[in-house]
């Protein structure tokens, strides 16, 4: 099979051949880095920053690839990797909130808040980019497992809940977005009977989606300031939930040509709906290699490690009976496979 020049299967023209693959080295090396401050990591705090980056990490892997035009069935199983991530991060910033919560016990007790702050552009815009890319490859078990994640999130958000309104059985109708610009533009065009009138509104989020990330901290033009070794913070600059919306909503986007705009990803979306394919349906359990609870039986023969106790890397034979540790209940240790073995 003969591969296209790098110039026209890229998804957009800030990327050229020698930067993909000198932020796609820089990005692996970052991950390296990565892995040995969790190693070493000696507060909960801490341990939960590094399971964060770790997480956007490949997360902005991905959409590097992505933009450089790679296959979209290559792609999409690798979302489901990704959402391993985002959940480890959160598992081990529950450890770091119910620390925080005894330490300063005056602010009330621990209550569960999922890690993504709704409040923070980068959070907020990281996470719905996950959700969405989700929601156009059919992968419902990761949007089932985000949707989780998110489960403090419910209630508070206009744009979350239409997202995600086809995968719960109690969804709300909100008219605001925690952030108001650009996300309520987008949020509107679900309210918009006349499609018309609703594309209007999605041309214009398109236009106004791209200023508004100028206080996204890791990557807004970053296509501009390409580093001496070659590489950049810059890994595409798409609006997925734009595309999300389109999904959901069956609009017509045959004159939509937005440089954020991931057309071909919604026409995979669609093309999975004709032919009643999924990358993963939602009928799967909430279980996934790699990922065993305290008290159970080691699946695998290796090391193995917990966000629930710092250091805890150890190595266990299968048909072992994984530890729980003394100060939490079964089931809220939760062993991971180890990434160095």
């Amino acid at each position: 099979m003969i591969t296209a020049p790098f110039d026209v299967r890229r998804r957009q023209k800030f990327l050229y051949e020698d930067l993909y693959h000198k932020t796609r080295e820089n990005q692996l090396a970052i991950i390296d880095v990565e892995l040995e401050n969790k190693r070493i990591a000696d507060s909960m705090q801490g341990n939960a920053s590094v399971h964060h980056f770790l997480h956007l990490e490949e997360f902005w892997i991905w959409m590097l690839d992505y933009t450089a035009g790679e296959p979209i069935e290559a792609l999409a199983p690798r979302i489901a990797g990704i959402v391993d991530k985002f959940e480890e991060w959160n598992e081990v910033d529950q450890l770091y909130q119910q620390e925080a919560a005894l330490d300063f016990s005056e602010d009330g007790p621990y209550e569960y808040e999922g890690a993504p702050q709704f409040s923070t552009l980068s959070d907020y815009e990281d996470t719905l980019q996950l959700l969405s890319i989700s929601i156009l490859l059919r992968d419902q078990r990761s949007v089932r497992r985000i949707i989780h994640v998110l489960r403090s999130h419910r209630g508070h958000d206009g744009l979350f809940e239409q997202l995600i309104g086809a995968y719960v059985e109690d969804s709300q109708d909100l008219d605001t977005c925690i952030i108001s610009k650009p996300y309520d533009t987008l949020l509107q065009v679900f309210y918009e009977e006349d499609d018309n009138a609703a594309l209007a509104l999605l041309q214009k989020y398109l236009k106004q989606w791209y200023p508004a990330m100028k206080n996204h901290p890791r990557w807004y033009d970053e296509h501009l300031h390409i580093n001496e070794e070659g590489y950049a913070a810059y890994y595409g600059y798409w609006a997925f939930e734009a595309g999300a919306t389109v999904f959901i909503l069956d609009l017509d986007d045959s004159q939509i040509d937005h440089l954020v705009y991931p057309k071909d990803l919604v026409d995979y979306a669609r093309k999975l709906w004709e032919e009643g394919r999924y990358t993963s349906q939602d009928t799967e359990p909430l279980i996934r290699k790699g990922h065993v609870e305290g008290g159970l039986t080691c699946p695998q023969t290796g090391f193995w490690e917990t966000p629930s106790k710092l250091h805890s890397r150890s190595h266990f034979e299968q048909g072992q009976i994984m530890p729980v540790f003394d100060d939490a209940a079964h089931g809220e240790t939760i062993w991971y496979w180890s990434e160095e073995q």
